[in-house]
């Protein structure tokens, strides 16, 4: 069994349904393409069929999901088109939100700023060598601290949410596709950062270094500059990442 609806009494079945099933379609726990029979559902996640609608419609209107008529829901694709539009779409989001922050941000914004990036630094890189996969779990948690850190003065909630969204969706896709982060192959994933330059650049503290002076001094031209930059690295490191792909598997073919 995957999970209980009724193991949280602060939710109602129906938002221990989504949240559940939420979990499970970003983690791929549930995969990209699957097929969610309405009793299969019900038995894995002990779950009513009247909550599992409601939390289905919403998991739908979150795109998570596809409603096809006369087959039922399915878990929503992924696909390189998808995730880069998605990433693009964030920038934009990322650009305003740090605006804000930087308009409306004060002296305890700035030292948070500097305790997540000092926490930041202290992880290893996933670029280095000795790293293993706990390691870009602590890193990743470490980057999104310090993220959460330079848009907290934002006053823009829905912007905010719009973020959120985009960025669990664009983990999906790249947890599906099996690029820019590690899954049950770390090997794969070590040697992608070791042939991709722009990967490396990603997780380079010295990008993140910059961007936080740049934030700090309220450097608005040149944190958005930051922010192109990052987008263009991260559709350079998957279009290098395909390629490599793509030649490994044309060279397991001969």
């Amino acid at each position: 069994m995957k999970g209980n609806v009724l193991q949280n009494d602060k939710l109602s079945k129906v938002d221990c349904a989504y949240e559940l099933l939420k979990k499970d379609i970003l983690n791929l726990t549930i995969p990209p393409d699957t097929p969610l029979k309405m009793t299969w559902v019900q038995k894995q996640y002990n779950v009513g069929s009247t909550p599992l609608r409601e939390a289905l419609k919403r998991l739908e209107a979150d795109r998570l999901v596809i409603l096809h008529p006369n087959k039922g829901y399915v878990v929503s694709p992924v696909s390189i088109e998808e995730m880069m539009e998605l990433y693009r779409a964030r920038r934009l989001i990322k650009q305003q939100l740090l605006k804000e922050a930087m308009l409306f941000g004060d002296k305890s914004w700035e030292a948070n700023i500097v305790a997540m990036h000092y926490c930041f630094v202290r992880e290893p890189s996933p670029a280095d060598d000795a790293c293993r996969i706990e390691g870009f779990i602590a890193w990743a948690q470490a980057h999104d601290a310090f993220d959460s850190a330079l848009l907290a003065a934002h006053r823009a909630p829905w912007l905010k949410r719009f973020y959120t969204l985009t960025t669990e969706h664009i983990r999906r896709h790249g947890r599906g596709l099996r690029i820019l982060m590690p899954t049950v192959e770390w090997q794969e994933f070590a040697d992608a950062v070791h042939k991709s330059q722009a990967l490396r650049t990603l997780y380079a503290i010295e990008t993140y270094t910059e961007l936080k002076e740049a934030v700090l001094n309220r450097d608005f031209d040149l944190v958005a500059q930051f922010v192109d930059k990052h987008v263009d690295l991260v559709i350079t490191a998957n279009n290098e990442i395909h390629e490599l792909n793509e030649g490994n598997n044309k060279g397991g073919a001969n």
